[in-house]
């Protein structure tokens, strides 16, 4: 079932009445934008849909990823549905924060991972296939053949400090 247990990522035994495409979740894309309450994170949140959950609170929840790329792949997600995190309450983003610390910490200690790799995704553009906000923890190690590296040479070329403190500026601008 997972990526690196010698099944391709096309194999899946999971069945969840139809819910989920065994290869893209970008056609339930079209119905997800507009109506939560045909989000699958928020079935979920519902108990419409089954997950295998890692914990829950009154504001968020943490369960395992059905798609992992990892053995341990988890998600952690706000129980109001926010499309991302420009959207999203501070406060509730606040609270998942500390959540995302304890879930990150049980997933390296669970897989024996040498790292855990945090990742959120706002917007499409961004690699977003769910617009419900998530944030995922991906154990990681040394090697292993999932993407998400620098590219090689990018520390070769720094950027000149008047560029960046242009950048800075625009950015602080726009806060």
């Amino acid at each position: 079932m997972f990526p690196d247990d010698g099944m391709s990522a096309n194999e899946t035994s999971v069945d969840i009445t139809g819910v989920y495409s065994t290869n893209s979740l970008s056609r339930w894309r079209p119905r997800l934008v507009s109506m939560s309450e045909d989000c699958i994170f928020c079935k979920i949140v519902k108990g419409e849909i089954p997950s295998s959950v890692v914990f829950e609170d009154d504001i968020c929840m943490a369960f395992l990823d059905v798609f992992p790329i990892r053995k341990g792949h988890s998600l952690l997600i706000p129980k109001k549905h926010f499309e991302n995190l420009l959207d999203a309450d501070p406060d509730v983003v606040a609270h998942m924060a500390k959540r995302l610390i304890e879930l990150t910490r049980g997933v390296k200690v669970a897989t024996g991972a040498e790292g855990v790799m945090n990742a959120v995704a706002n917007g499409e553009g961004a690699g977003q296939e769910i617009p419900h906000l998530h944030f995922h923890a991906i154990p990681r190690s040394s090697g292993d053949a999932f993407g998400f590296r620098f590219p090689p040479g990018y520390r070769e070329s720094m950027a000149k400090r008047e560029d960046l403190d242009k950048m800075a500026q625009k950015i602080a601008e726009s806060v």
